[in-house]
């Protein structure tokens, strides 16, 4: 299934996003991913990953092990992109460690590309390089960043197990449900200002509790059985969140129709016209492993493409990427339903 953010083209009548492509924001969050599990290795091995080599000149060149290269790659990045656009978010622990010990090195070349490399240059690179190296080591073999590490594990599975959770729960009171994700947005250029961002948030959060407030009101839809969204920022698409709403299917059927009413309510009322959406319902036949529409509790393959697969993109990025502590909320979610006990012939939990 492919839930990748939608581009700024829109239905100016509906403000209803039309089709979705990758940004700069999906780019870097994939290096994000990709940068981890290097850092990851660096700190686990021993082996020194630089060296000084000989080519056919006699001159000095720089040598590099496979991971001695990947580290090189990950360098390149730099932080500078990622604190620009997304200035809300605490980076990956491993992630951070990388850019603030390459930052305490006084040297443009670790930051930069080492093929252009002066051979009188290549000694002091390579001394750089394995500096950075050991300093990586020892920062990870800290107290402090192991538990800063088990902190943004165990609130990643608290979170995961919580909405896990909270599915099965709702399943437990209601044989079949319209489930609907629509993903909400502002209006391009509603933010464009940028002087305030916080102010931004302020007024993001108002609109957000009248949305909860009106859903559970029964507007625009009666009967909200439940619902989980997720707060995310970029600084391209602004403050936008990912919606998942639950209905009784046994009262409605249309999802499609649904997930249009409250993205057309999030879009006219709640933000006064300055809102717009993406029905992903709408493009459900597209999706390899379906998880929205009309779910009962006996399909095990919706059911775990619900919870495997929909449920965790509203907190896909929160191991590598997190709204910062100052900020509050990002991720919300109904109160769980009272428990009636088991149904007859039903799982507790479907996996």
């Amino acid at each position: 299934m492919d839930f990748s953010d939608p581009t700024d083209c829109l239905s100016k009548s509906s403000g209803e996003l039309s089709y979705k492509v990758l940004t700069e924001e999906d780019v870097l969050l994939e290096k994000l991913k990709q940068i981890e599990p290097v850092v990851r290795l660096v700190v686990q091995s021993s082996e020194e990953l630089f060296s000084v080599a000989k080519n056919k000149r006699g001159d000095n060149t720089l040598q590099a092990t496979q991971l001695g290269k990947l580290l090189l790659k990950a360098l390149k990045n730099g932080s500078g992109e990622f604190h620009c656009y997304f200035p809300f978010h605490s980076l990956n622990p491993y992630v951070a460690l990388l850019f603030e010990c390459a930052e305490k090195f006084d040297s443009v070349l670790v930051l930069s590309s080492t093929t252009k490399l002066a051979p009188s240059e290549v000694e002091k690179e390579v001394e750089i390089l394995n500096g950075l190296v050991g300093l990586l080591r020892v920062g990870a073999s800290g107290h402090g960043f192991k538990a800063l590490i088990k902190r943004f594990i165990r609130a990643e599975k608290k979170r995961a197990h919580s909405l896990d959770q909270y599915i099965d729960a709702l399943f437990e009171k209601h044989s079949r449900m319209v489930v609907i994700r629509v993903d909400l947005y502002y209006q391009p250029g509603f933010f464009n200002e940028r002087k305030n961002l916080q102010l931004d948030l302020a007024r993001v959060n108002a609109d957000w509790e009248k949305l909860r407030k009106d859903l559970h009101k029964g507007l625009p839809i009666k009967g909200m059985l439940g619902f989980a969204c997720k707060l995310e920022y970029g600084h391209l698409k602004g403050f936008h969140f990912h919606l998942l709403v639950f209905y009784n299917g046994a009262v409605y059927r249309e999802d499609v129709v649904l997930a249009s009413l409250v993205g057309k309510h999030w879009a006219q009322k709640v933000t006064g016209g300055q809102g717009r959406y993406f029905n992903c319902n709408k493009k459900k036949k597209e999706y390899r492993l379906l998880g929205v529409g009309m779910i009962g509790w006996s399909n095990k393959e919706l059911v775990s493409n619900l919870k495997t697969v929909v449920a965790p993109y509203l907190i896909k990025t929160d191991y590598w990427l997190r709204f910062s502590i100052n900020c509050g909320r990002s991720f919300f979610r109904g109160n769980m339903p009272k428990s009636e006990g088991v149904r007859r012939g039903r799982p507790r939990r479907v996996n």
